[in-house]
């Protein structure tokens, strides 16, 4: 075991590991969960409120990186009219593929961009439902699901997956399954919300993946691409899913913390480089992967899990 803190160096490479696995469909708790028992990064050492300090700089990723999405989103609570939300499709024809934040690196050619068009999503009772607001109640229902992680019994067995890599390795190889089912229905997918049953579907994926292993964005993407939608708006629902999560998660920590008075060792300068570092990386990852969603899909990192999934069983 090395020297349990965490010191600058490590700290970064930590809160790099976290901005890279955070989005990709890779697990970022099953990354750092094994790094940080590789590496000797104690509770004592400041390891659970490391944790915290890195998820947040990925949330700030998100929070920027869909603040056009999140406009929309409040709009549709305040306003009365359709509220217009970026119309998301993964052809590799589109020119404006990706959120509105950052659509104009992939536009086909200079010029400006029509204005967004009102989507609607079908309604069987009554008229159709403006996108905005079928997103947000979607990402109401969606999150429900997550009241069950809050559970003894829930976080017991949570707890002890996180100390038992050959577990970690089987979560590996579940969600290299998962991406591998999706990419069969990534091609099909028309909806740019899901239904309210369907964003509960999505959030009952994304309970299963509070087990270190299971990614998170793999499963509710996986599960948004077999229910519909297309490759980026299963994304974007993915990633908007993950601020309630991430937010959750981190009060649930920092109360967890605060009632069983854990003694930790903070470097505040190490700590700042966390965050700085998950954001910056988080930031940049999320633009690649929504490159990589529009020419090939998730295909790609199931080979890695894959491997990595044998590795750590084997070794373990």
């Amino acid at each position: 075991m090395s020297d349990p803190t965490l010191g600058p160096v490590l700290a970064v490479v930590l809160g790099a590991l976290q901005g890279v696995a955070e989005f990709l469909p890779i697990s970022s708790s099953g990354h750092l969960a094994l790094a940080q028992t590789w590496l000797g990064v104690d509770a004592a050492a400041g390891g659970h409120t490391f944790s915290i300090v890195v998820h947040a700089g990925t949330l700030l990723a998100v929070l920027l990186f869909y603040r056009e999405d999140l406009g929309a989103l409040l709009r549709a609570v305040f306003q009365r009219k359709q509220v217009p939300i970026v119309h998301h499709e993964a052809s590799p024809t589109a020119p404006t593929p990706e959120p509105l934040a950052i659509a104009e690196d992939l536009a086909d050619g200079p010029g400006p961009r029509p204005a967004p068009p009102i989507d609607v999503v079908p309604n069987r009772v009554g008229p159709p439902i403006n996108t905005a607001r079928a997103l947000l109640l979607a990402l109401i229902v969606a999150t429900l699901p997550l009241v069950f992680a809050l559970t003894g019994t829930v976080e017991t067995i949570v707890v002890a997956a996180e100390g038992s890599p050959r577990w970690i390795g089987c979560g590996f190889l579940l969600t290299a399954a998962l991406l591998g089912f999706s990419h069969r229905r990534s091609d099909d997918g028309v909806l740019e919300a899901p239904r309210p049953w369907q964003g509960l579907v999505i959030g009952l994926a994304q309970l299963f993946a509070i087990l270190p292993g299971i990614s998170r964005s793999g499963s509710t993407m996986a599960a948004a691409m077999a229910l519909g939608l297309g490759r980026l708006p299963a994304a974007r629902f993915s990633f908007l899913l993950s601020i309630p999560a991430i937010l959750g998660a981190s009060l649930k920590e920092v109360i967890d913390l605060a009632r069983h008075d854990v003694p930790l060792e903070i470097d505040f300068i190490s700590f700042a480089l966390g965050f700085a570092a998950s954001f910056a990386v988080g930031t940049l990852t999320l633009r690649a992967l929504m490159r990589l969603l529009v020419r090939v899909g998730l295909l790609p990192f199931v080979p890695y899990l894959i491997v990595l999934g044998v590795l750590v069983v084997g070794f373990s």
